[in-house]
């Protein structure tokens, strides 16, 4: 599983490396959520992690860029990535702003 740079996480996730444990092994992914580039139109796909025990996803594992303890924590990242992106770029484009933010170093955000 491949996980982007700046990982974004919900305010009730506190130990990330726990979550990315679980997704590793596959185990205990009840109970919270994961946003994933999506492959399609769509820009980022919001997935119950217990989704990423299908085959496809075996097969063809996301990029996860954020990690939120429910469904409602996942919308307000969308809403923050979002907002970002804005700010940053004038456009609403969540996609090629991760990108833009992943390869300059000295951004930044509040």
């Amino acid at each position: 599983m491949k996980y982007y740079r700046y990982l974004y996480t919900g305010g009730s996730v506190k130990n990330v490396d726990k979550y990315k444990l679980r997704l590793k092994i596959h185990k205990d992914l009840v109970g919270f959520f994961v946003l994933t580039l999506a492959e399609g139109p769509n820009q980022i796909d919001i997935l119950n992690a217990f989704n990423l025990k299908l085959p496809y996803y075996r097969k063809h594992p996301p990029v996860v860029v954020g990690i939120a303890k429910n469904y409602e924590e996942a919308v307000e990242i969308v809403i923050r990535m979002t907002t970002e992106a804005l700010e940053h770029t004038g456009s609403a484009d969540i996609r090629n702003y991760l990108k833009l933010r992943a390869k300059t170093k000295d951004f930044t955000t509040e």
